[in-house]
């Protein structure tokens, strides 16, 4: 006659099981399509060149940044010949509150030397670097799981 209840639901559940296992092959295979950084090159060439070069630019203001600190950074007789210079008197001053004057000196001309302006612009632009980088991987990522491969011109 016919089958048992728990035998056709047994099948049914091993079809369901080998239709789940295709499907996160071919989740996975996408995955993989999309995490690759030739196909993304291929895709969006301007985005990813883009993101390229400001993280370059990013990298490169900081370096420049850390290697001109070092050459400027003074050394205790320099602030000593500053203070002298416009008319103070450091040697009156002895042990921790000399150092703090220094610490405080120092900070003052790099403060008025490299600006918080350029820091602040350093890091907007590679925080909209990365933003745009991680907004494309993100659109491309849903865009393959939603079975579009082109997104519509209204969004693109």
């Amino acid at each position: 006659m016919g089958e048992t209840a728990s035998a056709r639901t047994e099948r049914e559940l091993a079809a369901l099981r080998a239709e789940i296992d295709t499907d996160l092959d071919y989740l996975l295979a996408r995955v993989r399509d999309d995490a690759d950084p030739r196909n993304l090159v291929r895709r969006q060439p301007l985005a990813v060149f883009g993101t390229l070069g400001s993280v370059a630019a990013v990298v490169g203001i900081a370096l420049a940044s850390r290697v001109k600190s070092f050459r400027r950074s003074r050394t205790e007789k320099e602030l000593d010949q500053i203070v002298a210079r416009l008319g103070g008197r450091l040697d009156r001053l002895k042990g921790r509150a000399r150092k703090r004057f220094r610490e405080t000196l120092k900070k003052e001309i790099e403060e008025v030397e490299t600006g918080p302006r350029a820091k602040q612009m350093a890091w907007e632009s590679a925080t909209a670097a990365l933003t745009a980088a991680a907004t494309l991987l993100a659109r491309r990522f849903v865009s393959r799981l939603t079975g579009n491969e082109e997104l519509p011109d209204s969004e693109a």
